[in-house]
């Protein structure tokens, strides 16, 4: 059994480095991810003490899909903005680019609310990515 679960948990790495590589390579950095609750409607990904600055972020969605309302970027200096997402996410999909208006500002946390959709055990986990200025 044990044998079993390392083989998955190998192939579940590389399946996760095929999706992000792209990414990573096009100006996209990992911000923070979330696994998110089909008990709870709303979460707070904290992108802590990056440097950089960021003029859009993106919402991926693996596990299972997710049902996106709406969410609130918070920055740094104090200033937020609401963005209406209203818009299922399958799994293993992203959002659109979301383009952040104005200066490029350093981004504290991201809070968003959301529906999680599926059936069985299947447990969504939110990525948060910003693409730097």
């Amino acid at each position: 059994m044990k044998g079993h679960l390392t083989v998955f948990s190998l192939i579940a790495m590389f399946i996760t480095t095929l999706f992000i590589q792209p990414v990573q390579a096009s100006g996209w950095e990992l911000l923070g991810e979330k696994q998110v609750s089909r008990r709870t409607e709303a979460d707070t990904i904290f992108v802590g003490a990056r440097e950089g600055l960021f003029r859009k972020i993106q919402f991926k969605v693996r596990g299972a899909d997710v049902d996106f309302k709406r969410a609130i970027i918070h920055y740094r200096n104090g200033q937020t903005r609401e963005i209406a997402m209203k818009g299922l996410v399958r799994k293993n999909n992203s959002t659109r680019q979301i383009d952040l208006p104005g200066k490029t500002r350093a981004i504290e946390k991201v809070s968003f609310w959301y529906q999680t959709q599926g059936k069985g055990r299947a447990q969504a986990t939110v990525l948060l990515w910003g693409k730097e200025a």
